[in-house]
């Protein structure tokens, strides 16, 4: 009786724990719903920004392309006007001189006709190369260099923003401080002297006495357990190992405990 008596409040002491245990997974439920929709407002906000900043850029080299618009009307209406008054004149010129020739007076003619021939030849040389090239071309001699924004957007991605630290080493157990008495045993470890990993708790094994499956018989913070209730005369077997958030350490050696006959 006293042995199930004794099994029965380790038991329940492991169900007061899972009890805990369920409450702080519940709490964990809620606090990750709580967490998601801030994160997400905050990721929406962020992109936002991007938008707005990208809708900025957009509109200043709109503006850009504006201007150029602009100075190509105005170039090509210059031309337009400036080709338009020496069109009018050459007309009128052209006019004149058949005008001229068609007069009947020879020595009149002879008086202004060498004049007329190199005002003709003037101007003709004024239409030379060049001058009816368009200045302007209509296409927009522009390119957007998108590919480097293209392949940002293509790389954006989340961030660790907390570098998860490595799992523990180890335990070491304390041989000089291991001991049995009748049915119990205690057994004592430590971390290895240079470690300098961050350690959460600890996790220790015994199997059943018989060379069977390890099972666990206390987790916590503390570096020394008394596990009572075992068999008489029986060999076990011990081991423990470290957790904290990253994960679990591997095994420490195994420890080969007598209890009393």
């Amino acid at each position: 009786q006293s042995q199930l008596s004794q099994a029965l409040n380790g038991l329940s002491d492991r169900a007061k724990e899972a009890k805990e245990f369920l409450v702080q997974l519940r709490n964990m439920v809620q606090q990750i719903q709580e967490n998601s929709v801030e994160f997400e407002a905050c990721l929406v906000a962020q992109c936002d920004a991007l938008i707005d900043a990208l809708n900025r850029r957009k509109a200043q080299l709109l503006s850009r392309v504006n201007k150029e618009h602009e100075h190509k009307l105005k170039v090509v209406r210059d031309q337009i006007s400036h080709c338009t008054v020496k069109l009018r004149q050459t007309t009128g010129l052209m006019e004149y001189c058949l005008e001229v020739i068609k007069e009947n007076d020879p020595s009149g003619f002879l008086q202004i006709s060498d004049a007329l021939i190199r005002r003709v030849h003037l101007t003709e040389d004024q239409w030379g190369k060049g001058t009816l090239t368009p200045r302007m071309t209509t296409d927009f001699d522009l390119n957007l260099d998108n590919a480097p924004l293209l392949q940002s957007i293509h790389q954006l991605d989340f961030v660790q923003m907390k570098v998860s630290s490595p799992v523990p080493a180890p335990p070491i157990l304390q041989l000089e401080e291991c001991c049995t008495h009748n049915n119990s045993a205690t057994l004592s470890w430590k971390q290895p002297p240079l470690s300098t990993v961050q350690v959460e708790g600890y996790i220790l094994e015994l199997d059943d006495g018989n060379g069977g499956q390890f099972r666990e018989v206390y987790v916590g913070k503390e570096t020394m357990c008394t596990v009572d209730g075992l068999h008489f005369n029986s060999t076990y077997s011990a081991r423990v190992k470290a957790f904290n958030k990253s994960g679990v350490s591997p095994y420490s050696k195994t420890l080969v405990l007598q209890t009393s006959e």
